[in-house]
């Protein structure tokens, strides 16, 4: 989980980061067209988690040294469970007992990051959504407006955008500026300062109208959802803050193409500051700056050379293409720990060292050199791994003083490997094609046969085949997986250990819910049945 997450902000910095970027290159084209970067780059920030599910999986090398911080080392962990597990041969019931602290540990700090993050995102939105039932409230407080200035103002800036859906124009004392939100059925509010002073209608109703046409509501609660989703990002508040900024700007040169004169403008931007509604609370575009962009702002409108045209179809296409094209192969990817970095991370132990630690890439320098078949078993093999689970080969010294390199010949290294053609066949049947003889030597030195490859693959869940790999080295059988995740406990590979090895069952869970608990958080079970519940009733 907590790799995820750290993936996950890494991918977040790099896309908010290139949007920043994209939008100072810019900065001499109109707001319309700058805006329109700005708010894919949003959308490519939302649409990463999303993303990240539904696509396959791009699986990059990660260099040894970041391979150490990220502790990321199954062949590793494999070897220390090993090296506990055949240490005294304890029997189940200590065995037992003795993992389940660390088990529910591992899950503690698991619940932890999971919660860590979620709780800023969830009081985020919860805020946003209050903003929202404000809306709702104030519209229906409101009342209908009348004025003749005001719905000629209306009509003649509808006919000017092109704008044909009705728009419902409403008057309130609870604001201090005119406010619009709304896309199907657009709502223009306005305050009692603005209605008694209909020789600016022209100008608000340009400007919340241009809110309206550029569909700016959806863009606002886009953003909304962007800084709750990566609310530990700085980036992001900032993509988020410039976009504001653009649309208001957008919105801006709306008026002054309407005949609005400048100055006139600016005195009223400079009026309605002093009544700025809270945005966070609102959730609605106004016609008040920030008092943080009101200069900004105003010398923006009084400035005669920006540009200020409306954002083109190919301007949008072009930076659609571009950003989807960076965001779907940033989506895909994920870091794993290539071969030689997993032979760099492992350290060896005092005394002979478990056969099941050694790869390909990881030979004992001071054994004597020598090819080991995969159904042999060595003398220092502990007694419980299976035959498959034994190191595949070893360089020979006549290899090594040929010079042979690592990354020669494909079939050469599978063939001094000892992996044969139908064991690469049936692991590509099992859904994993394409292995490198590096893949199939860790899927080997693992223990992972085409059987229990493709029962985890029917599992549902998306296991690489480094997960797959380590999921053997756990102990974990597909069956135990499927039967929790009919239960609808999800999890990852860490929680259904944590679950198996305290006791989390088949049984215990149906005798669980004949009490009326009916949780389905892994860490929750594990607490639950480390604590010496037996489910029951």
């Amino acid at each position: 989980m907590t790799m995820t997450l750290l993936l996950l902000a890494l991918k977040s910095l790099l896309v908010a980061a290139v949007t920043l970027g994209l939008l100072r290159l810019t900065r001499t084209r109109s707001a319309a067209e700058r805006s329109t970067i700005a708010h894919l780059g949003l959308f490519a920030l939302v649409a990463l988690p999303l993303a990240s599910l539904a696509l396959p999986t791009l699986n990059l090398p990660l260099p040894a040294p970041m391979a150490r911080i990220a502790a990321i080392d199954p062949v590793g962990r494999a070897e220390r469970s090993l090296a506990v597990r055949d240490r005294e041969a304890p029997t189940p019931a200590a065995s037992a007992s003795s993992a389940a602290p660390t088990s529910t540990s591992v899950g503690t700090v698991s619940g932890a990051a999971r919660y860590a993050f979620l709780l800023p995102t969830l009081v985020l939105l919860a805020i946003t959504l209050a903003a929202l039932l404000r809306l709702i409230g104030l519209r229906a407080r409101a009342e209908v407006l009348v004025d003749p200035d005001w719905l000629s103002a209306l009509a003649r800036a509808q006919r000017r955008m092109g704008f044909k859906n009705g728009t419902a124009l409403l008057w309130s004392d609870e604001l201090g500026s005119p406010v619009s939100w709304g896309m199907m059925r657009p709502v223009i509010l306005l305050n009692n300062a603005a209605v008694a002073a209909p020789e600016q209608a022209e100008a608000i109703i340009a400007h919340e109208l241009a809110h309206v046409v550029h569909f700016d509501w959806a863009k606002l609660i886009l953003a909304r959802v962007a800084t709750a989703t990566f609310w530990f990002n700085p980036l992001a508040w900032v993509l988020a803050r410039e976009a504001h900024q653009l649309r208001e700007e957008s919105a801006d040169d709306a008026v002054l193409a309407a005949n609005i004169a400048g100055v006139d403008y600016a005195e009223l931007l400079i009026g309605v500051a002093r009544h700025q509604c809270r945005g966070a609370l609102l959730g609605a575009h106004g016609v008040a700056p920030s008092k943080s962009s009101l200069g900004r702002r105003v010398r923006r409108v009084l400035d005669q050379s920006p540009a200020r045209g409306p954002s083109g179809r190919s301007w949008v296409a072009g930076f659609a293409t571009g950003m989807l094209s960076m965001a779907v192969p940033l989506a895909a990817v994920t870091f794993v720990p290539g071969h030689s970095a997993l032979a760099t991370i492992q350290t060896v132990p005092a005394g002979p060292r478990p056969a099941a630690a050694l790869s390909s890439g990881a030979v004992r320098r001071d054994s004597p050199a020598s090819v080991v078949n995969a159904g042999s078993r060595p003398a220092d093999l502990p007694a419980g791994l299976p035959p498959t689970a034994a190191p595949v080969a070893a360089v020979t010294g006549q290899d090594q003083a040929s010079g042979k390199s690592d990354d020669g010949d494909e079939a050469d290294n599978m063939r001094v490997l000892g992996i044969g053609a139908d064991y690469q066949r049936a692991m590509a049947q099992a859904g994993f094609p394409n292995l490198s003889s590096d893949d199939l030597a860790e899927a080997r030195a693992g223990g992972v046969s085409p059987e229990y490859a493709r029962d985890m693959r029917a599992t549902g869940m998306r296991l690489s085949l480094e997960e797959v790999i380590e999921a053997r080295n756990m102990g974990l059988s597909a069956a135990y997986i499927s039967a929790m995740r009919r239960f609808g406990i999800k999890g990852d590979l860490d929680d259904y250990q944590g679950m198996r090895v305290v006791g989390v069952t088949a049984e215990f869970v149906p005798k669980l819910r004949s009490r009326g608990n009916n949780t389905t958080d892994p860490d929750e079970l594990t607490s639950l049945r480390a604590a010496g519940g037996n489910g029951d009733p």
